[in-house]
């Protein structure tokens, strides 16, 4: 579903449809797997981990599944900050948005300072979707974040370089981080 051009931006193209597809709670993004349909971006990355690489979600070690399930509301709690502001924004000053979430990388920067991962030597599903916050944080920052938290550097270098991740990116379409109407975007 492609939203239309501005100014309007119209999404009728999903919206006409949504209440159409079968989905009990219609938003995107959905998944369809056979007779399954689920929505919500982490209902839908959770269902995939545990059906082709149920490591992710750490649920072998309670220890390392609750570091898992903690690190992903931090990431979860960063990337809405950081996701509404860019919708939010007047005038899409990447500056400003930079300022105004800098400071939440501090933290993570600091544990991946002596980790591999977010939670250690093991990856989890929040890794993911902290790679694609970091790349986000790049472009809005103008590669700042590197220079404040050097080791979010090598935390992006070391996921993008996954080989599955690699190939991942060097087939794969490139794609805005927001929707038309986001006032800060970027094609990765």
């Amino acid at each position: 579903y492609e939203q239309g051009d501005g100014p309007e931006f119209n999404s009728a193209c999903w919206f006409d449809v949504k209440h159409d597809q079968g989905l009990t709670y219609p938003n995107l993004p959905y998944l369809k797997d056979g007779s399954l349909l689920l929505t919500e971006a982490g209902a839908i990355q959770r269902y995939c981990a545990k059906k082709w690489c149920p490591e992710l979600l750490c649920d072998d070690d309670a220890e390392m599944y609750g570091k898992a399930e903690m690190v992903s509301g931090v990431v979860n709690d960063i990337k809405a900050i950081f996701t509404s502001h860019t919708y939010l924004m007047g005038d899409g000053d990447k500056k400003e948005l930079a300022d105004a979430v800098m400071s939440r990388f501090a933290r993570i920067a600091e544990e991946l300072s002596g980790s591999k991962f977010l939670i250690g030597d093991r990856i989890c599903c929040a890794d993911f979707v902290f790679a694609e916050l970091v790349e986000m944080m790049e472009f809005v920052s103008d590669g700042e974040i590197y220079k404040a938290h050097p080791s979010l550097e090598a935390y992006r270098n070391r996921m993008f370089e996954l080989p599955n991740m690699k190939k991942a990116l060097e087939e794969e379409k490139k794609l805005t981080f927001n929707n038309k109407c986001g006032k800060i975007n970027n094609v990765v």
